[in-house]
């Protein structure tokens, strides 16, 4: 008989200590990072001439706590050439740099439901072809969350017209 009662409460702490344990880790995996990354007016494509061009983002925090989040930009291969945009031609790698506050920084942190604007600078290196699309995909990532939690594309075109 006690050997009954102390196999029974060995048993409740032991599925009270897995029960603690699962409770914690989808806790600490239940993170709520989300956010939006969304390109002004949607004008996502734009040429870039001898000048570059610029494109004027919004990120927006959806979680429900406060978040650094971490700007990065990818050349991207894949072809961003539309049915209206045809090209035979491969992308071409651009110049992009991130701008927050007038400063070139990658990082924002926003409270939760916060917005901040910020600006996407694209230049054209000398001796890029032209006539030639380029694919940016511009990434948020929360700090406190592995994973990219927004993204937005960007396309933009070289025209024919620049001196080399």
């Amino acid at each position: 008989m006690i050997l009954a009662f102390l196999n029974e409460v060995s048993f409740r702490k032991k599925f009270l200590s897995v029960l603690v344990f699962l409770l914690i880790t989808s806790f600490s995996f239940s993170q709520n990072c989300s956010a939006e990354l969304t390109v002004e007016k949607d004008r996502n494509a734009r040429s870039a001439d001898q000048d570059g061009t610029e494109f004027w983002m919004t990120l927006s925090n959806t979680s429900s706590s406060t978040h650094s989040y971490s700007i990065s930009t990818i050349n991207l291969k894949e072809s961003c050439a539309s049915k209206n945009r045809m090209s035979d031609s491969p992308n071409v790698n651009l110049n992009v740099s991130v701008v927050v506050d007038k400063a070139t920084s990658n990082s924002i942190s926003l409270r939760s439901g916060e917005t901040k604007k910020f600006k996407v600078a694209v230049s054209v290196p000398k001796g890029t072809a032209s006539n030639s699309w380029s694919c940016i995909e511009v990434q948020a990532q929360a700090e406190q969350c592995s994973a990219v939690v927004a993204t937005a594309l960007l396309k933009v075109y070289v025209p024919g017209s620049l001196d080399e």
